[in-house]
């Protein structure tokens, strides 16, 4: 497995503190610098990241890890994570869906608090665990904002959509631990969707091991985001995923009890998806696109 993180920093950071021709100049305001954690540029920036959160700033204002593995390390895997690699808006409550929140987790992370931009002054919600959310009505989306290029999609609040093909996909192969939900075109009166569905997990889920990394940034320390009742790990994965051998279930599908994420405006926690071997030659074989896979660690 190779690992890259792919950082965004602005120019008026680099310069002077990390080599010239280090990266790729986006512009005249920010460098693109890809590097692996053996690599002695990285080093340099987590130590520029803890110089300036000392100051209440940051260094780099964007970053994403990408892992990397050979066909062989797939092959022989036995458990795989996969995230929709596309995002969309509008989220799921903003065209129509209805969620019960009374029973969700009111554990707070940070308060509201107001900021000025432009001229005028915007208030910022809450960050909260939010887990325990239910979704209680069929998805409604605006089916024209769905991306077409791809087979797995999800909105802003996590919501997993999949194209007609992969849903074929996912029924010839009989994987189980899943359902396909139909998904409500609010554009259209609420007809249901002949190109997506909702793609949802049902059955047991299963348990983190501590081995699995999360956070709010790739250099935070502080477990951000980490819910003291044990629903939220972290507000993002920093880690490949590793789970508990004792709380694996038989099925092709799966998700995570503990979430990654916040509960802030439309925004909300998500569990990790996970695929059985059988589920990802399935997709594999069908090219199915859209998926960000990674070999996930049992223990």
């Amino acid at each position: 497995m190779r690992e890259e993180t792919d950082f965004r920093i602005p120019e008026d950071h680099a310069r002077g503190r990390l080599p010239d021709d280090a990266g790729q100049r986006l512009g005249h305001t920010v460098r693109r610098i890809c590097v692996s954690k053996d690599d002695p540029l990285f080093a340099e920036i987590r130590h520029f990241e803890r110089e300036f959160r000392a100051r209440g700033d940051v260094f780099f204002t964007g970053w994403n890890t990408r892992r990397r593995y050979s066909r062989r390390e797939l092959e022989r895997a036995a458990l795989f994570l996969v995230v929709p690699r596309r995002e969309f808006e509008p989220a799921g409550e903003q065209c129509g869906t209805v969620y019960d929140d009374a029973s969700t987790c009111d554990y707070v992370f940070d308060q509201s608090s107001g900021i000025d931009i432009g001229g005028r002054h915007v208030t910022m919600s809450a960050s909260t665990c939010g887990a325990g959310a239910r979704q209680v009505s069929p998805l409604f989306l605006d089916v024209r904002r769905i991306p077409r290029a791809v087979d797995f999609a999800r909105t802003i609040a996590n919501e997993i959509v999949v194209s007609a093909r992969a849903a074929d996909v996912i029924r010839e192969a009989r994987l189980t631990g899943v359902e396909l939900a139909p998904v409500r075109a609010s554009n259209e009166g609420g007809t249901p969707s002949q190109t997506h569905f909702q793609l949802r997990t049902k059955g047991p889920t299963v348990e983190l091991d501590d081995a699995t990394l999360a956070g709010g940034d790739l250099f935070d320390e502080s477990a951000y985001g980490r819910c003291p009742r044990g629903h939220v790990a972290g507000l993002n994965l920093l880690s490949e995923v590793s789970v508990q051998r004792r709380s694996l279930v038989d099925a092709d599908v799966l998700a995570t009890r503990q979430l990654v994420g916040v509960r802030r405006g439309l925004l909300r926690p998500w569990p990790i998806l996970l695929l059985s071997p059988s589920a990802w030659r399935a997709f594999d074989s069908a090219k199915l696109r859209g998926l960000v896979i990674e070999v996930a660690h049992i223990v």
